[in-house]
């Protein structure tokens, strides 16, 4: 039977490593590169701190499949345990110095999220789950809000690297999903967005053609803190909080 805590406690000492990391590190000023052919960008800190959980996983869980954002996929990939890292998520916010970056990280068992984790590293707060554990922040269990004011409540938004500015169908769901509720916010950084909804602040997370990395292990969460997560056929948008404010974004897109 595997030891999903023993695994939690490694995953978010590495979450709350790479976040102090690159908090240091930012005093120092940052360089970062374009990132493929798109508007991503990548810096030495994503890879530094993807190598460094690299090696403490290999050292604890040799065993165990992992696949980083900036290595790829590194061991094991047919084991049935796959890590998957983003070791500095909201990169675009981390080169301008706005406060809002972090890591998100899962543990995978025969495809499924089992082990997850989002760290918001300048406030130092780690959001975490395991499969029939619950959540938590910091170690405190957290569960999702209630909306009983949906024309009061704040939402998360976000979409892939693949979406183009210029996408009719987002710029009508996004003005949409303004006209319907107290704020949509659109962090860059969907550590933060998990973490948010995990602690009752925020509603529910909408994401459209998102990398894998940023979504398995809010989904997680956000189950394990007794939320909803709806997905459509294609699996292209994931909506995930709080199932009144879950329905209500269905409602509000159509879908």
């Amino acid at each position: 039977m595997t030891d999903y805590a023993a695994i939690h406690d490694l995953m978010t000492s590495l979450a709350r490593e790479a976040g102090d990391y690159a908090v240091a590190r930012l005093r120092e000023g940052i360089v970062s590169q374009q990132k493929g052919q798109g508007i991503d960008v990548v810096t030495e800190v994503d890879v530094v701190c993807e190598k460094r959980m690299i090696e403490r996983i290999r050292s604890q869980f040799p065993d165990h499949g992992i696949t980083g954002e900036e290595h790829g996929v590194v061991c094991n990939p047919d084991a049935s345990l796959q890590w998957l890292i983003d070791p500095l998520d909201g990169t675009n916010n981390y080169v301008l110095e706005m406060p809002m970056f972090g890591n998100c990280i899962t543990v995978l068992e025969d495809g499924e999220p089992v082990v997850a984790a989002v760290h918001d590293s300048v406030s130092i707060i780690t959001t975490s789950a395991y499969r029939g554990g619950g959540a938590w922040r910091n170690g405190i269990p957290t569960r999702v809000g209630s909306f009983p004011d949906l024309a009061r409540t704040t939402i998360s938004w976000t979409q892939g690297y693949v979406v183009t500015m210029d996408d009719p169908w987002v710029g009508r769901v996004v003005y949409d999903l303004q006209q319907s509720f107290k704020r949509v916010l659109g962090t860059w950084s969907p550590s933060i967005d998990w973490g948010l909804i995990a602690a009752g602040r925020v509603g529910a997370f909408a994401a459209w053609k998102n990398e894998l990395h940023d979504l398995l292990c809010g989904e997680l969460i956000v189950s394990e803190a007794g939320g909803e997560i709806w997905k459509n056929d294609s699996g292209d948008l994931v909506i995930a909080g709080a199932p009144e404010v879950v329905a209500k974004i269905r409602e509000v897109i159509g879908v």
